[in-house]
């Protein structure tokens, strides 16, 4: 039995986007004809890959397995055709990075655009996430490499590298009654009122480890998805909040936060670079990192 290249990569579109009319408009075709590979696959196969609801598809076990190895394949197929074109030295090619937010929005732009400037032919793709999105894609080849905030389990399939260390701090609108109080300690933050990144997040799961380490209970009022929204969350008074000092520079200039120096709390963390084991490292993935990426 042999694989249908063209079905399989059909299947995996619908598995991507969850529904065969979303696939169909990704690929411009028409749904019929997405629906028509995906049921002559099965046929070939043998077996039944997705379970068809009212709101989409559902991959079965045997979905799930095929969309695996089926991602590895387009992976590979994508390193080979990028390493005809970095024959020609770089002139043409594509570079998927991963980024938790506060890596990608603060941190990796500058390092992008001075790539960019080196190699103008290679095209440039950042999926910025939170830590658990990010590996996600990774895992499932859709990126190249990652840069998370958040702690990652050990994995035979992963190379795990330190990249940089990154200090967490506490912030405050400045009218907040504690920003007025010297000599801060943990017992003042206990019971605060706190707004919190999402489930998921790297800088959500440091806070949190952090302030259970020294006995901090506190109190969440909200749950956002990015740092920024954050940061204007707790600027309109809503609550306390720790969030990366490099993301705050513009902040404190304009008068919108202010970070409490807390005495006995202090939070650092390694930010990490994740690389597949098994996935050979490309001209444009090599270029990058000799440049520090």
């Amino acid at each position: 039995m042999s694989l249908n290249l063209h079905l399989l990569r059909i299947f995996v579109a619908v598995l991507d986007q969850g529904s065969f009319t979303r696939a169909a408009e990704a690929l411009v075709m028409s749904q019929s004809a997405v629906s028509r590979a995906v049921q002559e696959l099965e046929r070939q196969l043998n077996t039944v890959l997705l379970e068809r609801r009212p709101r989409g598809v559902v991959p079965t076990e045997a979905g799930i397995v095929l969309g695996e190895h089926a991602r590895r394949i387009f992976a590979h197929e994508r390193l080979a055709i990028e390493a005809l074109n970095e024959l020609r030295g770089l002139q043409r090619g594509r570079l998927a990075i991963g980024a938790s937010s506060t890596i990608g929005t603060y941190l990796l732009p500058p390092l992008l655009g001075l790539y960019h400037r080196q190699y103008p032919g290679i095209e440039l793709f950042l999926d910025i996430g939170n830590t658990q999105q990010v590996m996600e894609h990774l895992l499932a080849y859709r990126i190249d490499i990652a840069y998370v905030e958040g702690p990652v389990e050990p994995d035979e399939r992963l190379q795990i590298s330190p990249w940089r260390n990154d200090e967490l701090v506490v912030i405050a609108a400045p009218d907040h009654p504690l920003a007025r109080q010297p000599n801060l300690t943990c017992a003042d933050l206990n019971g605060a009122p706190f707004v919190l990144r999402e489930p998921g997040s790297g800088t959500r799961e440091v806070m949190e480890q952090a302030l259970t380490a020294r006995g901090i209970t506190i109190r969440p009022v909200m749950e956002l998805g990015s740092t920024e929204a954050v940061k204007q969350a707790v600027s309109a008074g809503l609550g306390l909040s720790i969030v990366s000092l490099v993301t705050l520079q513009m902040d404190i200039i304009a008068g919108r936060l202010t970070i409490l120096r807390v005495r006995d709390l202090s939070i650092e963390r390694q930010l990490s670079r994740v690389r597949l084991a098994d996935r050979p490292l490309s001209q444009a993935l090599a270029a990058w990192l000799k440049g520090k990426g």
